[in-house]
């Protein structure tokens, strides 16, 4: 098993972010955003209603979060980042072989 960031909290249906500040999700100031498993029906819905590769993650994101896609935009780039490697832990634990993965679903 890989080692994960003191920030990262992994279980078998959900990855939790705790963020470096807190931010509005939702309406709601919080501190940590939780991601569900993402499934291969949530990235097609991405790549399907979106324009480009990167409204197509941060619809994703959005999805996987029940958040809004603003809610997502206007996270910290170091949060983002957070959610990303959140992300692509749950596809796979090998962080690179995940990335390649997503860019391929998304037309890469």
């Amino acid at each position: 098993m890989s080692k994960t960031s003191n920030w990262m909290s992994i279980g078998p249906e959900n990855i939790t972010v705790t963020l470096s500040r807190p931010s509005v999700l939702n309406g709601v100031r919080q501190d940590k955003i939780v991601m569900r498993v993402p499934t291969m029906s949530d990235l097609r819905a991405a790549t399907k209603h979106v324009k480009d590769k990167e409204e197509q993650e941060i619809y994703l994101f959005a999805s996987l979060t029940e958040c809004a896609p603003g809610d997502i935009e206007r996270l910290s780039i170091r949060d983002y980042n957070r959610i990303q490697e959140g992300f692509f832990r749950h596809v796979n634990e090998d962080h690179a072989d995940a990335a390649q993965a997503v860019g391929k679903a998304a037309g890469d």
